[in-house]
């Protein structure tokens, strides 16, 4: 296997599924954790992981496709998603599209839990990727915990592409209505105004 990404919490591997280019997810056994209770966590996460892969999909989200588990190592083989990440080539479509893809998550009850333009790849069809993160939850805060981090990635990393929020919420929009969308941004706000007061305490 060759080695694609090290992360704290996984490991990233190019190879060969079969003949088909695969990546291999593998979260590494931690030292300084109880062996069994590594083994346990390792385990419980891999699993979680490709399941919300999975409900992403029941939900029309496209996610990379799963081609085998393996608790006992912890290691999930998916599909090798081509295109560029997001983030290298931002404009309005895609992120109208984020938006769509957002908001039918959340209609699904999913929260992403990471949602950055760097886990988004772009090829003939936008692709969600890394649901390490991800949970259930139909709270409106923890929808908005999802919309304010997009925002904030916009806003730092991608400042060229102007009105690139704006585009999310509109994709967001069209899926979850004109209420619902107001809802949430405004508990965006409420998040922001308190992230704004514990900075000034």
């Amino acid at each position: 296997m060759q080695p694609a990404k090290k992360g704290a919490e996984a490991d990233i591997y190019f190879a060969d599924w079969r003949g088909r280019p695969a990546v291999v997810k593998t979260r590494e056994p931690k030292p300084y954790r109880h062996r069994a209770l590594d083994l346990s966590i390792r385990k419980q996460r891999t699993v979680h992981e490709a399941n919300f892969m999975s409900a992403a999909k029941a939900a029309g989200v496209p996610s990379p496709f799963v081609y085998f588990v393996d608790p006992d190592r912890a290691e999930i083989v998916m599909e090798q998603v081509q295109g560029r990440p997001a983030k290298d080539v931002l404009d309005k479509k895609l992120c109208r599209e984020m938006g769509r893809y957002a908001a039918l998550l959340h209609a699904a009850g999913i929260i992403h839990g990471d949602l950055t333009t760097s886990n988004f790849i772009s090829g003939g069809r936008l692709v969600l990727l890394d649901f390490g993160l991800a949970y259930h939850s139909e709270r409106t805060e923890d929808m908005a915990v999802d919309l304010r981090l997009i925002k904030e990635v916009f806003a730092s990393a991608h400042i060229a592409t102007k009105g690139a929020f704006a585009s999310f919420v509109q994709g967001y929009e069209s899926v979850a209505g004109k209420k619902k969308t107001e809802k949430i941004l405004a508990n965006v706000k409420e998040i922001e105004q308190r992230g704004r007061y514990a900075r000034m305490a």
